[in-house]
């Protein structure tokens, strides 16, 4: 449960900047995640569930049959950095109150979002080891 609530946190955070900034950015709309890995492992519980971002604030909405509840915060994106670097906060849950770091990348209809555990440094690629504490989910534009 608390792996589900943190990735669907830390890929929801991943699609924004500020709001005066939200034009610029590039994960604006609704995002299908179509596979999560945490500490190099797949995890198939948010398969399916959908990511809204808007105006600095996100809400993910697992898939029928996920008993996860929907999630909700708030995400800055820096898109000046490469990768880009995003900071999820949700509200609620097992990390609420508290900061995800983490980075993004977005190709074609793509977005990749890694994100590391509270309290563990802002990942430098896209990768899940084992033990790590990061967290990898991969989303597709939804039609």
């Amino acid at each position: 449960m608390r792996t589900l609530l943190a990735l669907g946190l830390a890929v929801a955070l991943f699609g924004t900047t500020t709001a005066a900034d939200d034009k610029k950015d590039p994960t604006t709309g609704k995002w299908v995640i179509e596979s999560v890995t945490r500490d190099g492992k797949a995890n198939d519980a948010l398969k399916g569930a959908v990511r809204e971002h808007a105006d600095g604030k996100y809400t993910l909405t697992p898939g029928k049959d996920s008993k996860a509840p929907p999630t909700t915060g708030t995400h800055t994106i820096d898109t000046t950095k490469t990768p880009a670097t995003i900071d999820i906060k949700p509200k609620g849950g097992t990390y609420d109150g508290k900061t995800l770091l983490g980075i993004a990348k977005l190709d074609g209809d793509a977005l990749t979002v890694a994100f590391a555990e509270p309290g563990k440094d802002r990942p430098t690629k896209f990768e899940s080891a084992e033990g790590s504490g990061v967290v990898v989910a991969v989303h597709k534009k939804a039609k």
